[in-house]
């Protein structure tokens, strides 16, 4: 039976532009008839990896990349000793089709791989080592490689070298406000220090504050297949995954908003399929002083409610910064993050 970890937390952010649209403007999404600010779960799965929780976790990251010549000069760089013929040749064969365009930067003709991929230099490096001893350039697609962790996680899909698509093992849900939001605009001026005439610039930002639901589900046994590791050997990633959504804020106008916070509610539990728990908010929580606190109620008795009612044998454990739901007995209350194990 397939077993899952599923991780909710609330996470309140004062003025802040996290995630924008293709025009610029906050992303938000209609949930339960009232606009909700949003986070995708590309912006926070990207802040997650780049994170330093995250980097002291892992022993190598992928790059994610359609720069050819550029991912050669960076493997050039990394790889001691190598022999540039045929690592220019390996990358030439991992299976992306390569195009010749102009580059966006410097108008200049560079090569790009037909769509973004995570790379792995450790593996490039293994297959320089396999076509030395003799494995055939056209081999190199359908050579199965071990993926980096961020794959493992987030999955790769190639069409051009299926031998190596990997199915995601954690599934992340487009973070949303509890409440209704109000997106609010930040008009502004960037003053000319040399000139007598007043700002020598005028524009504006849209932004939003809120508590947001974050969610993420993830498959413990494909997590192992992935990985090829055990579940005890994965458990110091998923304490590192669990601390990521309690701590990590996309970077995004950081400079301007620096809207740095950290969850004040974490619930994690262990189950036989994902579920979320964002129906714990279809009706919006009132936009008021007690929003929090309110939010935190909600989750926990959504659950509570759930595991009652489809007579759910999920293990629950949490952390209530406000200490509003302790009283929800059916989740195992810690008092620190490092006690929430699974």
């Amino acid at each position: 039976m397939t077993n899952y970890i599923n991780i909710h937390t609330l996470i309140s952010h004062p003025s802040s532009m996290m995630n924008r649209d293709d025009s610029g403007l906050q992303k938000t999404a209609i949930f339960g008839g009232h606009t909700r600010a949003r986070i995708s779960s590309q912006c926070l799965k990207r802040a997650i990896r780049n994170s330093d929780i995250y980097k002291k976790c892992v022993d190598e990251m992928s790059i994610r990349t359609k720069r050819v010549d550029d991912l050669i000069e960076l493997c050039k760089t990394h790889i001691e000793g190598v022999n540039e013929e045929v690592l220019v040749s390996v990358i030439e064969n991992l299976g992306s089709k390569i195009k010749v365009e102009k580059d966006k930067d410097t108008g200049e003709k560079s090569r790009y791989f037909d769509a973004v991929q995570p790379y792995s230099i450790g593996a490039i490096r293994e297959l320089v080592y396999m076509v030395e001893g003799g494995l055939a350039l056209k081999d190199i697609k359908k050579t199965p490689l071990v993926p980096t962790l961020d794959v493992c996680l987030s999955g790769r899909m190639d069409a051009s070298a299926t031998e190596r698509n990997v199915e995601g093992a954690m599934s992340v849900a487009h973070s949303f406000t509890t409440h209704a939001a109000n997106i609010e605009v930040d008009w502004f001026t960037a003053c000319d220090d040399l000139s007598t005439q007043g700002s020598g610039h005028i524009g504006s930002n849209e932004f939003s504050s809120g508590v947001f639901y974050r969610y993420a589900s993830i498959n413990l046994d494909l997590l192992e297949k992935n990985c090829n590791k055990t579940k005890e050997e994965l458990s110091e990633v998923i304490k590192m995954i669990i601390s990521c959504f309690a701590k990590v804020t996309p970077p995004a106008k950081e400079k301007t908003f620096a809207a740095h916070t950290f969850a004040d509610c974490i619930l994690v539990t262990k189950s036989t399929q994902p579920l979320s728990l964002a129906n714990a908010f279809l009706k919006p929580v009132a936009n008021n002083g007690n929003v929090m606190d309110n939010s935190i109620k909600a989750l926990a008795n959504h659950f509570a409610d759930l595991k009652n009612r489809y007579e759910l044998d999920d293990e629950a454990i949490g952390m209530d910064v406000t200490g509003q739901a302790t009283e929800v007995d059916v989740i195992k209350w810690v008092s620190k993050l490092s006690e929430i194990t699974v």
